[in-house]
């Protein structure tokens, strides 16, 4: 891997600053998307529209929106790799985005220019992960390990963000969260120009030699094994989008719990996916990366079934130890299963994996409300079971890596 252009600072005190640029940017985009999504619910319920299909489609057209233009940037981004310059920009339009959210509530604007925003600057994480890939691999570092340490910073901002969202919501208003979340985004801003590296080139010749084995083995057989990858990842990440969508309503209309309890749940959840994916990224060197999918997805089962069942806050806190293993592998290794899969492609490939989690607010949002409105909120959770039964299958028929 060659540079595109002369680092900044090109020395040893540069190359740790850029580390830390790295795990700095992930942790503070992490958190002010964990301050905007996990309360979205509550905010288009209780400020914006109450009807839950409406709600289910706002959740669908925003995520096709982001899918097809983070998608559109990622393909950019690989012949013209300036991610430095992509990454800003997207962050830039995930300020403009959380202004809107703050300072509007009319539904159809939020529908319309709100997703525009969002879907704009929802190549910002998948970016980021590409370049650290390709950075980490010209430092001649572990690519596996430190995208996988970047990961758990993700899982780190989602143990703070959610119950903060769910408080500074309570207490302040959505006005005053949004806006904290907007000025995140503008700090990230600065730091992704003054200290990430502008962009590194895949070249063939320095690529490790079973990603060159993988090449020559032919692409077919590689797409075949992507597309599978991401209907498992599709099916798995849509009950996640699921549990999001309709937890905060099920905790409070039906079991009579706090909808705040939500918070704790997913930051309980975060928690955990933290050591997780560090020991998922260490044990890659003993166990094929497929063989972990596997307990995720099956881990996903044990929590949606444990979820149709507990009643209570600690029931529902004490499982989200399956819920930390099913996240925490499937978001670490199956990113680097698609990176893998296509060696020569990090952007299109850390994009398409973020796209099927895109894809599943898609699916999620028309099953949430549609379970919920006519089936009753407890029924997400029976649907999930399936879907995640279903991953499992098809993910004994993907390539192993």
């Amino acid at each position: 891997m060659q540079p595109l252009s002369p680092l900044p600072l090109p020395n040893r005190r540069f190359l740790r600053s850029a580390s830390v640029a790295f795990l700095l940017v992930i942790f503070m985009t992490g958190l002010a998307g964990a301050l905007r999504i996990p309360a979205l619910t509550v905010y288009l319920h209780n400020e914006v529209t109450p009807d839950p299909v409406l709600i289910g489609w706002f959740y669908s057209i925003n995520s096709l929106v982001s899918m097809v233009l983070s998608q559109l940037v990622a393909h950019y981004s690989d012949h013209y790799p300036h991610r430095r310059f992509i990454i800003a920009l997207s962050c830039l339009m995930q300020l403009f985005g959380c202004l809107l959210f703050a300072f509007n509530r009319d539904y159809y604007v939020l529908l319309i220019v709100g997703t525009l925003l969002v879907g704009l600057g929802s190549s910002a994480t998948s970016q980021l992960f590409a370049l650290s890939r390709e950075y980490s691999q010209s430092q001649q570092r572990d690519s596996t390990m430190f995208n996988t340490v970047l990961r758990a910073q993700l899982s780190l901002a989602w143990i703070v963000g959610p119950p903060l969202a769910y408080f500074l919501s309570a207490e302040f208003g959505f006005t005053f969260m949004y806006c904290v979340a907007g000025v995140i985004f503008a700090i990230s801003i600065i730091i992704v120009l003054l200290m990430l590296p502008q962009g590194v080139n895949i070249s063939p010749k320095s690529a490790p030699l079973d990603e060159e084995n993988l090449r020559e083995e032919g692409i077919s057989s590689n797409r075949h094994a992507v597309m599978l990858l991401s209907v498992v990842c599709l099916l798995a990440l849509t009950c996640n989008s699921m549990m999001f969508i309709n937890m905060p309503i099920y905790l409070n209309e039906t079991l009579r719990l706090p909808s705040q309890l939500a918070g704790i749940m997913m930051g309980t959840a975060a928690g955990i996916e933290i050591p997780v994916m560090l020991m998922a990224g260490f044990c890659t060197h003993f166990v094929s990366k497929k063989t972990l999918m596997l307990i995720s997805l099956g881990a996903g089962v044990g929590y949606y079934i444990g979820l149709s069942l507990a009643t209570q806050a600690w029931q529902l806190i004490a499982i989200q130890l399956f819920n930390g293993l099913f996240i925490g592998i499937l978001a670490s290794i199956g990113m680097i299963y698609f990176q893998d899969l296509m060696p020569y492609k990090m952007g299109t490939a850390t994009t398409l994996f973020s796209n099927t989690g895109s894809a599943s607010w898609i699916t999620a949002g028309q099953f949430a409300g549609i379970m919920a409105s006519q089936f009753g909120y407890v029924s997400t959770w029976y649907l999930a079971i399936f879907l995640c039964f279903l991953a499992f299958i098809l993910m004994c028929k993907v390539r192993k890596i």
